[in-house]
């Protein structure tokens, strides 16, 4: 098998005025230059790779800014902001709002219930289930960090017009929208005949 080359930006002629000439980042400019034999659809691979690169980059965005002081992890956050948008909840119901799975949220809710930011307790009629909400503290929190929060969601949308925010937030939730169908339909992500 021949020995890939490794690839600096340099090295190949691109640089930052390529990637502001092409509006692409190197990543995907050079993405598409290891993918050009294949018969592929670039535009689709253009949209989810940039999805996982904004998300990557949003997530450490906010973990080195406004959630840093706090000690919260993006992850904790999102589960005390569910918690706030939703009330208390069943933890099964909880972990999926967080887009996490049930044993990772559980390590998740130790670590915000030890420093006192929420309770859990046992269900009322059924003792499997397990129930989580806020507590004082956990909702003072969270009121003291989603005005400064939402001004860096403000930020970071803030070179797009409105309608671009709106177009782009539409686009998201029909992806999100399929993703949800097809797991109902209890079709794996890789079944092609799912697609139709």
């Amino acid at each position: 098998m021949p020995m890939r080359e490794v690839w600096e930006p340099e090295s190949v002629g691109l640089t930052s005025s390529a990637e502001r000439r092409t509006g692409k980042s190197m990543s995907e400019m050079l993405a598409e230059r290891q993918v050009s034999g294949i018969a592929l659809d670039l535009r689709a691979m253009a949209v989810v790779s940039n999805v996982h690169r904004v998300a990557m980059r949003t997530r450490h965005h906010f973990e080195q800014g406004v959630l840093r002081d706090s000690g919260l992890t993006w992850t904790g956050f999102v589960t005390l902001w569910v918690l706030w948008v939703w009330g208390e909840m069943q933890t099964r119901w909880l972990a999926e709002e967080v887009g996490i799975s049930r044993s990772t949220l559980s390590g998740v809710l130790n670590t915000l219930e030890r420093r006192g930011l929420l309770r859990r307790r046992a269900h009322e009629s059924e003792g499997r289930l397990v129930m989580a909400e806020l507590t004082p503290g956990g909702e003072a929190l969270v009121e003291s960090l989603f005005p400064r929060f939402n001004a860096e969601e403000s930020f970071m949308v803030s070179r797009l017009s409105l309608r671009q925010q709106e177009d782009l937030a539409d686009a998201l939730r029909s992806i999100h929208g399929l993703l949800d169908a097809q797991e109902a339909a209890g079709k794996a992500p890789f079944d092609q005949a799912a697609r139709g």
